[in-house]
């Protein structure tokens, strides 16, 4: 059996990430977390995830900025990142995707099972 694929979930809402956190887990995952964009750049630069799961909504260091920050840096510019937000603004959707993410989901309108879905493609991990 390969190794469990390492995702660095970044999410500041504590219910939203443990729910989405033990889905991933029970999926096969290895999920680690960070609530704010200081800390998932720490993790992202000192654990190297085999993906990102980012939130754009952030307090303080937001979601683009973290985007911009990964993508400058030499160890996490090729770290695929799948943004997650409640944001419907097609501009930000825009700007995230010229900055290299892999996908954007809509928390509001994207089922779980479709994310995981798209996590196991990219990956290249057999349910």
């Amino acid at each position: 059996m390969s190794k469990q694929p390492k995702i660095l979930f970044v999410e500041d809402s504590i219910f939203f990430r443990k729910a989405v956190t033990q889905t991933l887990t029970n999926e096969g995952f290895e999920v680690q977390t960070a609530a704010t964009g200081e800390e998932a750049l720490q993790r992202a630069q000192n654990e190297t995830p085999d993906m990102i799961l980012l939130d754009m909504m952030l307090p303080r260091l937001d979601g683009m900025m973290v985007l911009r920050i990964l993508r400058s840096g030499e160890k996490t510019r090729n770290i695929p990142v799948i943004v997650l937000s409640g944001n419907a603004m097609e501009r930000d959707r825009a700007t995230a995707q010229k900055l290299g993410i892999s996908h954007y989901f809509r928390k509001d309108a994207s089922p779980i099972t479709e994310l995981v879905t798209t996590m196991r493609a990219m990956l290249g991990v057999v349910a």
